[in-house]
């Protein structure tokens, strides 16, 4: 660490170190939240555009694609332009997108402008990321990222309450321009209070890298997103999926080649040879699949199978959000103190639990004990996916951080599509499976089958003649069926998120972090550098 860092950091840096985690919590909540807030307005652009469903689907996969394609650009642009004027940049654009997005005249223009709204969003999360984790000194990095996820954990789970009282009580337009004076003063605030790190080198442009990466990035999130709607089975899906693994094989093989001839990668995935790195980004994978996938399901059960409204869903998500906020804050502290795997496990523990209680659900549940479930969700997913965030960076180089957290960014963004698509997917053909089965069960001596007559008497009595009463039997029995199966697919689903909060479980056995516990550090003498803490810890595992 150069001698002026020091200084910083001993003198002005403590009060500063706080301005840059306020300022770019500030950015990470708006552009995650964009991700989740237009979920709940689908059915009023529908309405609005005169659309239908699959057309306005556009207006999320356009977001998503964008964000994957120029994620990798971010260490780029942050290493030519300077951290903080690329920061600025990215605020600007996506706060300009926002504004946008409300003005739109049609779906075409609306769908452009999210582009643009992504453009400026897709780097928001990782240069976020790389301002605050280079102010924290390292045994105060756990409280770093601890405020760090609340936006990251807020966002998604407050998005569809704050979405659906807009749409409800305002218009479609406000969930684009309550971005607008937020991203105004997030701008003033980096213009005025961030520091810019001299650009120490201007990196050449990886034409051919940045081409397979936009290309097999965009394929494999279009393929996902899509999975849902044509099946796994069918020829698009598979065709995109093919060309964007074939793509990323390649831009692989460039990425290595051009890092072996001593160039300058778009990312430099020598990274992934930094264990703490690799193992966390692997835990977290299964984490964030879990996660993304139940926030997917939780408003399809709350209203499809229990009638509520999208602002009385969101009311009943809140307490999730509220608890993921708390606990994430404190599981920071606690790493600080306790180091990495000490509240990572007891968290992933709490979570295994609460997905497997969620195996249960049924249409009858209560709303009280559901509500603890997700509360007790959050708890969990507080304590264990911030943890990850500060081991998988802990021993990275300062240099590299922009890098390691673009790299971080694009697997979560991976990570959640695949979530949602094999969530949503599994539910589909679940849900036909056990409607199936059920129909089958369905005989004139079965208790539904002896129903039949009592619901056709009860038809005929409010003047419904026979033959109609009996078809209107018959389409009651096949709706309670039908519910009946759409809960049993649901249950199938959390037992996937179940069984990937074990994997996340056993990945976190082998997760090693250069955060050393406070008590660690009293005991023995500080390390001088982080190398040589990262030297000491690879000798003691290497005996």
């Amino acid at each position: 660490m150069q001698a002026s860092e020091q200084t910083r950091r001993r003198g002005g840096g403590l009060a500063y170190k706080w301005i840059v985690a306020i300022v770019v919590i500030i950015g990470v909540f708006m552009s995650i939240l964009d991700q989740t807030i237009v979920n709940i307005a689908i059915p009023h652009l529908q309405a609005a555009f005169g659309a239908d469903l699959h057309t306005v689907q556009w207006v999320l996969t356009a977001y998503i694609l964008t964000q994957g394609v120029v994620t990798p650009t971010a260490a780029f642009f942050a290493d030519t332009l300077g951290i903080k004027r690329f920061y600025i940049i990215s605020l600007a654009a996506f706060t300009l997108g926002s504004a946008l997005c409300g003005l739109s005249w049609s779906l075409p223009a609306l769908i452009f402008f999210r582009i643009l709204q992504g453009i400026g969003g897709a780097s928001l999360f990782p240069l976020s990321m790389a301002l605050a984790f280079r102010e924290f000194p390292p045994e105060e990095r756990g409280m770093s990222m601890g405020l760090f996820g609340v936006p990251a954990l807020l966002a998604p789970a407050i998005g569809p309450t704050l979405g659906g009282y807009l749409v409800t009580y305002a218009g479609w337009q406000l969930i684009f321009y309550i971005n607008v004076p937020v991203g105004i003063v997030a701008v003033l605030l980096a213009i005025f209070l961030l520091r810019e790190q001299p650009v120490e080198r201007r990196p050449r442009f990886d034409a051919a890298g940045f081409v397979f990466a936009a290309a097999g990035l965009a394929s494999l999130l279009y393929a996902l997103s899509e999975a849902s709607t044509y099946g796994w089975g069918s020829t698009l899906v598979r065709g995109f999926l093919l060309a964007g693994v074939l793509a990323l094989a390649i831009f692989t093989a460039i990425e290595l080649m051009l890092a072996a001839r001593g160039g300058e990668p778009l990312l430099d995935l020598r990274i992934f040879t930094n264990g703490p790195f690799t193992t966390s980004t692997i835990a977290q994978v299964f984490i964030i699949f879990g996660m993304f996938g139940g926030l997917f399901l939780f408003p399809i059960y709350l209203q499809d199978l229990r009638g509520l409204s999208a602002f009385q869903a969101g009311l009943l998500l809140l307490p999730q959000a509220l608890a993921s906020m708390v606990s994430s804050v404190l599981g920071g502290v606690l790493v600080d103190r306790l180091g990495v795997r000490p509240v990572m496990i007891p968290g992933l523990l709490a979570l295994a639990l609460a997905n497997w209680e969620l195996t249960t659900i049924t249409v009858h549940s209560p709303f009280g004990w559901f509500q603890w479930i997700l509360v007790l969700r959050g708890v969990a997913l507080g304590l264990s996916v911030q943890p990850l965030a500060v081991a998988s960076l802990s021993t990275i180089r300062p240099e590299k951080l922009a890098q390691a957290s673009s790299i971080s960014t694009v697997t979560r963004s991976v990570s959640s599509s695949l979530g949602i698509a094999v969530l949503a997917t599994l539910v589909q053909t679940q849900n036909q499976i056990h409607f199936g089965h059920l129909a089958e069960m369905v005989t004139p001596s079965s208790p539904l089958g002896q129903l039949i007559p009592r619901i056709q008497a009860l038809f005929i009595l409010h003047g419904a003649d026979a033959r109609s009463a009996y078809n209107a039997a018959l389409q009651l029995i096949a709706q309670l069926l039908q519910q009946r199966s759409y809960v049993l697919a649901m249950q199938d689903a959390f037992r996937v998120t179940l069984l990937a909060t074990v994997l996340a479980m056993v990945a976190t056995l082998f997760v090693r972090s250069g955060v050393r516990p406070r008590w660690a550090r009293r005991r023995g003498a500080p390390a001088a550098s982080e190398e040589r803490t990262t030297a000491a810890m690879e000798t003691m595992f290497a005996g």
